[in-house]
Formats: structure tokens, sequence, C-alpha cells
């Protein structure tokens, strides 16, 4: 499904649920209808809480400020139910949206790809290298290159996002946090993840 990740919405519009924080009722890959549209009170301006009407029955609102969905066209909705790999994906792997920050790692990805340091596939390294070790290994002869500055500039707030997004998920399912070969080899497989997952929205974008 085409189209790109929270977009605005109107009354009347269909979308597909990909993420609502702490609830299960209404799970990932449900369609719904937005019935209304407010201001978040406890939000900032631009941040909105969402009236839907879901296919299973369920009135939950969707928090633009927590959640993440996609718009489909009426056409759509029967060729996205049956679900193909992406989406398959996606689904699997909705813990991301749960425990990291996803938006700013995702705008972290988009700088990567706009230096050109690596190809996107094999980022996820990138993603918990830290500052120091992306220059060392990268950085020779990029002084004046913008692009390769900003992964630079973010890439150490890269890493404590990835560690924070571990912490979050370890604890949540009762992991040792003392075990650091433990916290380090999570940290590898949900950058895998996050990249793979980038991958794939950025395939349905298309």
């Amino acid at each position: 499904m085409k189209g790109p990740l929270n977009p605005e919405l109107n009354p009347g519009d269909v979308i597909m649920l990909l993420h609502m924080e702490g609830e299960t009722s209404v799970p990932a890959g449900t369609i719904g209808v937005v019935k209304k549209i407010t201001r978040d009170p406890f939000e900032s301006a631009d941040e909105n809480i969402i009236s839907v009407k879901w296919e299973n029955g369920s009135v939950l609102n969707l928090i633009t400020s927590t959640d993440a969905w996609k718009k489909v066209s009426s056409e759509n909705i029967q060729e996205q139910n049956t679900r193909d790999q992406t989406w398959n994906y996606i689904i699997a792997n909705a813990d991301i949206f749960e425990n990291f920050d996803w938006r700013w790692l995702r705008d972290f990805l988009y700088k990567i790809r706009e230096s050109g340091i690596i190809n996107m596939f094999a980022a996820s390294p990138l993603l918990y290298a830290g500052k120091e070790h992306i220059d060392r290994y990268y950085g020779e002869g990029r002084e004046d290159d913008e692009a390769f500055q900003a992964v630079l500039e973010d890439a150490d707030e890269a890493k404590d996002k990835i560690i924070q997004g571990v912490i979050s998920y370890m604890e949540k399912n009762n992991k040792d946090l003392d075990n650091i070969n433990l916290v380090n080899g999570y940290a590898r497989n949900f950058s895998q993840k996050i990249v793979g997952l980038y991958v794939a929205l950025s395939a349905l974008n298309r």
C-alpha cells in the first residue's frame, strides 16, 4: 500500500492501524473509518486525537504523538486484508513502535541514506555505533560533507535511543539487564529490525 506513515486525515478517511500504544483490543492491520479529529489538550498544538470506528467494533481513539497508521482507499481494503509479506513483517515487529523512538530513528536513517556512506541494507550497525566510531571509519575526507556531518551530529543520540529502547523491551519482558552480552545482542537485533522496517515502509511508499 502506497502512501506515507501517519498522513494527515479527514473525517471519512479509511485507515489501517500499524500500532496503538498500550492497547491490544485493536490489532495491527485493523481497518477503520475516521469519525472526528480534535486537538490533544495534553500535547503540543500539532498533536491530535483521532476518533475512529474500527472494523472489529472498537471505537478507541488514535493519538498522533504515539500511534501509527496508514491511509487506504476503499478499493485497496480487500487487497490489504490479504497481508503480503511486507505487511506481515511490519505487524510482526510492532514492538519497535512500542519500545523505540521510531520516528526519530527513521529520520536518522534518512540522514544515513542521504550521506551515501553505506548501503542501507547494511546500515544497522550505525544505529548504535556512536559518533567516534562512524567518524573513524567513514569520516576521512568528509569534513565539508554536510550530509555526513548531519549523521555525525546525531550518531550519539541514535546510540542512546537504541539503548533506551532495548532497556524498555527488556524491562517489560523481565530480561536480565545486568547481562551486558544480552543487552548488546538485543541492540544488534533490534537495529537490524529497525532497518528492515525502514526498508519495508520505504517500499510501500513507492
